[in-house]
């Protein structure tokens, strides 16, 4: 097999069409100028592609956690922001989600956020620093998005963040020294003055 044939099989779409198409139209329904406004300019065969590839690889579960979080919602989804309401279980905070709620921590400390996201913001907290927020959230959305495709391939749970302990507690006042008895201060610099003449 050619390395050629190797990557066609990463653009293989076995999305039912029949099932795009039905979804899109209960789009159109739902949200009606909003969806016009957001996907009227593109062709429907190419609406049709795109929906497919987008949707690639759901299960009919997470298609109905999809349509079931849409009844609910308030405005047009794109298509990937669709896909992530199917694939969100409700055990792992998306990574819109994650996020939001990593720019409250960077507020406020005290606020929860898990490990996962604890750990994606620090790693893109030198790019929120020196390049802002848009850069920041394009970068943590990446990074955390990978992450939770591993977490979940390895049947991992969410768990929430709890930050280390520090070496003193509030319990560990500072030590404070006795001072040395004078006896015991005037044999130690005896010492010195012996050790120097020697």
């Amino acid at each position: 097999m050619s390395n050629i044939q190797k990557y066609h099989s990463a653009f293989e779409i076995n999305f039912p069409v029949e099932i795009a198409d039905q979804l899109l139209a209960r789009m159109q329904s739902l949200y009606g100028d909003a969806f016009d406004k957001k996907y009227g300019e593109i062709e429907p065969a190419q609406l049709q592609i795109t929906a497919c590839t987008i949707l690639n690889g759901l299960s009919e579960h997470d298609l109905r956690r999809g349509l079931e979080r849409m009844n609910t919602e308030k405005w047009c989804p794109s298509l990937p922001e669709f896909r992530s309401w199917c694939v969100h279980d409700g055990d792992w905070w998306t990574a819109e989600m994650a996020w939001a709620k990593a720019l409250n921590f960077v507020k406020d400390e005290t606020q929860q956020i898990t490990t996962m996201a604890k750990r994606t913001l620090d790693e893109v907290k030198q790019i929120l620093s020196v390049e802002g927020q848009r850069a920041a959230h394009k970068a943590f959305i990446e990074i955390y998005t990978d992450y939770l495709i591993r977490a979940k391939k390895q049947n991992r749970t969410q768990i929430m963040w709890i930050p280390p302990k520090s070496l003193q507690t509030p319990e560990d006042k500072p030590r404070t020294g006795i001072p040395c008895p004078p006896e015991l201060a005037a044999k130690i610099k005896g010492l010195g003055r012996v050790g120097g003449a020697a």
